[in-house]
């Protein structure tokens, strides 16, 4: 069976378009990846008071690296990468503390605290499965729209920085004129010209301020077509004193909301990149994980902004039907040529402060929408909704001096004077109340192997016993425990699976008790298995059939992630 997104999909994520289209997309999606790119260098620098040599360098830094990290992502290097068009370039979520980082210590500081970053992300990358409870819809969604929060005040300064002697009419008109073209092709703009939407709109908001003589391009023309920047990288020594301590939450705070984009992109990008649908591969979501802590080690040492997944693969995928990993190499190649141009990023470095504090305002107005829609999508209920109500506000609070503004002066306070940090902690601490108050979950450990199913058997009365299930939805719960633990063991082909341990964890609620199965195994999807069974003719001689058959029948729902170092089977018994 061909999904509706298979139907549409013009070349899947292993198959070659000609080289023509190849080149030609890749062209046309590189330029689109450039312009953000130099956009947030631009900004932070500006803002951070750097020099233009540091400027240049970052950008030249920033697009090697982002072509280089989408390079890996599509081709899929020993497990590091997604194995998918994903696009990778600077964070614009890390504007925010890259201007403190860089007003604080400058570049070393700046470097220091993005390599201690990427160090973070590899220990999420190989503890994904363990971290899959923190990074719920409510967490991801509050810490993505803090980082809109953190980021419009610096966008609100920029529309009213214009050179002293420029008419008055000068900043409101751009920045108006600005707003209204993005946000009017972000609204009704669609295929080939909403993929434009950056373009267009600085380059209107550009026209504009050229009206009013505010725009100056005489820099562009002092600089060669070919070559490489100045180098102004961060130095040599990590920078450890009490700045960097101060500083180091923040980051951190930014990286797992990188890690959490990275996570929502590559799974939707898998979905996007199949003909017939399949379960999710979170192994090679670990890999993209990986590919951009990778990415963000490289920033560090080149003193630059960490990266993360851009919106353009998606935007192929979904919008023009091309997923195949060989584009992504062809963007990747083409923007690490872009950053040998010097003469493109001067020309979009002359671009007036009030267009780029205008983007910004549209272009996170637009994620803050996202993260709410994140959020609500997943049906948070009263608690979750409590929850990142008084977190993003506690936040906001905080980023905008208006709680206590006299407790956050000192220089421990400063730390938490970012309302990504204050937000995130609040979030953090709620859910995790929520979890350790909510349904308790018994567990229990086992090798993995025939002789434990009457341990999971007698696992599973006591928990029957304890609440009460009775009648056939305690056969259904019994037998769903039975079938899952068949097919783990069912799945192994060698004979070591019972030298493999089997770990149970059960809860039970209103609805419907879940039982979680955890195991070291290196078996097929059991989802991607019955999704096929369904579509087949069964083998009546198939044991392996026949569990699966009986597992789909008595649980409601059934989910199996696969990781590096993790095999989780999810099952759902409703109790009624």
């Amino acid at each position: 069976m061909v999904s509706g997104q298979g139907k549409r999909l013009r070349y899947a994520a292993d198959e070659a378009p000609p080289p023509g289209v190849s080149v030609v997309v890749g062209l046309q999606t590189a330029v689109l990846t450039c312009v953000p790119v130099v956009v947030i260098m631009t900004i932070v620098a500006r803002v951070a008071g750097q020099s233009d040599e540091y400027l240049l360098w970052t950008i030249f830094a920033g697009l090697v690296i982002g072509g280089l990290t989408t390079i890996v992502q599509a081709a899929r290097f020993g497990g590091i990468g997604a194995g998918n068009l994903v696009i990778m370039g600077s964070c614009g979520a890390a504007i925010g503390v890259a201007v403190l980082a860089l007003r604080a210590g400058g570049p070393p500081l700046l470097a220091t605290l993005v390599v201690a970053s990427a160090l973070f992300q590899f220990g999420l990358a190989a503890r994904l499965a363990v971290l899959r409870r923190i990074f719920t819809p409510v967490v991801s969604g509050t810490l993505t729209a803090l980082i809109a929060v953190s980021i419009m005040p610096l966008g609100f300064a920029m529309m009213q920085r214009v050179p002293a002697d420029a008419p008055a009419a000068a900043a409101p008109v751009t920045t108006i004129v600005t707003v209204v073209t993005v946000a009017g092709l972000m609204l009704r703009a669609r295929g080939i010209l909403l993929a434009w939407t950056p373009v267009v709109g600085l380059a209107v908001g550009t026209a504009v301020a050229a009206l009013f003589g505010i725009l100056d391009f005489s820099r562009a023309g002092q600089v060669a077509w070919i070559g490489l920047p100045p180098l102004a990288g961060p130095g040599i020594g990590p920078v450890l004193d009490s700045r960097f301590w101060l500083l180091l939450p923040g980051f951190l705070f930014v990286t797992l909301v990188i890690t959490v984009k990275q996570v929502g992109d590559a799974v939707l990008i898998q979905r996007l990149s199949r003909r017939e649908p399949r379960a999710t591969d979170f192994r090679r979501v670990q890999g993209a994980v990986s590919a951009c802590a990778a990415g963000t080690l490289l920033s560090g040492i080149a003193g630059t902004l960490p990266v993360w997944p851009r919106n353009g693969g998606i935007r192929l995928a979904r919008g023009v039907g091309i997923a195949a990993r060989s584009v992504g190499i062809h963007i990747g190649i083409i923007v690490i040529g872009l950053a040998f141009v010097p003469r493109f990023a001067v020309v979009l470095l002359s671009i007036p402060a009030p267009v780029l504090g205008a983007y910004i305002f549209v272009v996170f107005a637009a994620n803050f929408a996202q993260a709410m829609k994140v959020i609500f999508q997943s049906d948070p209920g009263r608690q979750g909704a409590f929850v990142a109500g008084i977190s993003f506000w506690v936040g906001a609070g905080i980023q905008f001096r208006a709680i206590f503004p006299e407790y956050f002066s000192g220089p421990a306070g400063q730390t938490l004077a970012n309302g990504i940090v204050t937000g995130g902690i609040t979030v953090l601490l709620l859910s995790l109340f929520l979890e350790l108050t909510g349904p308790r979950r018994h567990r229990a450990e086992m090798p993995l192997g025939e002789d434990s199913l009457p341990v999971v058997d007698k696992f599973v009365m006591g928990l029957a016993e304890r609440y009460r299930w009775r009648g056939a939805p305690l056969e259904r719960l019994r037998a769903s425990a039975e079938e899952a633990v068949l097919s783990l063991i069912r799945q192994e082909t060698d004979a070591s699976a019972a030298a493999r341990g089997l770990r149970v964890v059960a809860s039970n609620d209103r609805t419907g008790a879940t039982l979680e199965f955890t195991a070291a195994t290196r078996g097929a999807n059991l989802e991607n298995e019955m999704v096929a069974l369904g579509s087949r003719r069964p083998d009546p001689t198939s044991q392996r059939d026949l569990t699966l058959r009986l597992l789909r029948f008595h649980a409601s729902s059934v989910s199996h992630r696969q990781y590096h170092n993790a095999d989780i089977l999810t099952v759902r018994v409703a109790r009624s």
